[in-house]
């Protein structure tokens, strides 16, 4: 099977396609790669656009995350760790994946790409939303991996809310994007566990794409073979968050969160929380 990611540019994203490869070595896998920008803004111009809907202190906080990822990627291999934070197009070098970056998916030379590879399923974990003709490139669909639970928690950064909301539960959704409505697609799969006192944002999100990695696999499988049933999301169920303000920061805080734990960042390099695993997941069963 030939599968097609789009992943945005963030170094954690990078197991989700390593543990794919690993998972299915005889699928011919591809990369797009999509900085965290807005289309046709570059970095300049999406700063000035997302910036003043954000708190200061969240701002700042995301700032601090990247520099340390940033210091961390850097560091080829600290504390044997390394391949975990190693940035996508040196993954894909080291595999053979054929590999492009596009600030905008569709754009001409993007949907080039895609087409000259002609997947046979595309899966997104990207923040662009996708148009035609790309949703009807791949004959299985796209797949969504979703960084939260569906449909309490749809939008940006769902796994920031889970915590600022108080969500007793965090975890992934698998969906397929079948139009250009958001994180509304029929859902697939779902993988989830329960949210812990002192969790940091950045861990929840660690542990969330760890936990989707390991189902994907089997769902692609199933998908292939016809074995799955979308589930259809009722329209109005739960609910649509948009970038975090100083009212959400202030409620994560006194729930006991922290946006980034060094700590805990330290513990994801030693392996800590290798052995993490979802308490509850499943596909949508069989037909």
């Amino acid at each position: 099977m030939k599968v097609l990611f789009l992943l945005s540019d963030y170094v954690l994203h990078n197991s989700l396609l390593t543990q794919y490869a690993d998972a299915r070595p005889c699928d011919e896998l591809a990369v797009v790669k999509i900085p965290l920008v807005l289309k046709g803004k570059g970095r300049r111009g999406t700063a000035e656009r997302i910036l003043p809907q954000l708190s200061r202190r969240f701002a700042m906080g995301k700032l601090l995350e990247y520099m340390g990822l940033l210091t961390i990627t850097a560091l080829p291999k600290v504390l044997a760790r390394g391949a975990i934070f190693r940035r996508l197009r040196a993954t894909c070098k080291r595999q053979g994946i054929p590999f492009q970056r596009s600030e905008n998916v569709m754009a001409p030379e993007s949907l080039e790409f895609v087409r000259a590879f002609a997947p046979d399923v595309i899966v997104s974990l990207c923040h662009q939303i996708l148009k035609e003709p790309l949703i009807s490139m791949a004959p299985l669909g796209i797949v969504n991996v979703h960084p939260g639970l569906l449909p309490d928690f749809r939008g940006i950064q769902p796994y920031f809310w889970e915590l600022s909301e108080g969500s007793a539960r965090a975890g992934a959704t698998l969906h397929l994007i079948e139009d250009e409505g958001v994180d509304t697609g029929g859902v697939l799969g779902h993988t989830s566990f329960p949210t812990t006192p002192g969790m940091s944002v950045q861990l929840n999100y660690y542990l969330t794409i760890q936990c989707a990695a390991r189902l994907l696999p089997a769902c692609l499988e199933a998908l292939q073979n016809g074995e799955l049933t979308p589930e259809v999301q009722t329209e109005g169920q739960g609910a649509y968050f948009r970038w975090p303000d100083s009212e959400a920061f202030a409620r994560l805080r006194a729930a006991g969160h922290p946006l980034i734990s060094y700590r805990q960042l330290v513990g994801i390099l030693n392996g800590r929380y290798d052995d993490h695993r979802a308490d509850d997941e499943g596909l949508m069963r069989q037909v």
